[in-house]
């Protein structure tokens, strides 16, 4: 009958840096990372005139991406962005994430 060959999980978070928000998506096969992506966004902020007068809105401009998949990290921006500050932060978020699949590791048995 039915064998289970694998399984996966998605999860979904996101960090805040300064004016930025990356939104994070990962996959996992059973305790393994295999994917983790991270969406760059900026928030801005700009005047609209409404009925009732002008109000500030903060809105999220999307800056680039940064992954790690099959053994590879790539980054994807701008040519004229600085991408030091987004690449600290994705390996901070790398190593959270590797730090909880351990903590996860070790509390389950």
């Amino acid at each position: 009958m039915f064998t289970e060959e694998s399984r996966s999980t998605a999860v979904a978070g996101s960090a805040e840096s300064g004016d930025y928000k990356y939104k994070v998506n990962y996959n996992l096969s059973g305790n393994n990372l295999t994917s983790l992506h991270c969406n760059v966004y900026k928030k801005v902020s700009e005047e609209v005139t409404t009925s009732t007068g002008t109000q500030t809105v903060e809105r999220e401009v999307y800056v680039g991406i940064m992954f790690q998949e099959s053994g590879n990290k790539q980054f994807s921006f701008p040519q004229d962005t600085d991408i030091t500050p987004h690449v600290a932060v994705f390996e901070e978020i790398l190593s959270e994430v590797k730090a909880k699949l351990i903590s996860d590791n070790t509390t389950a048995e």
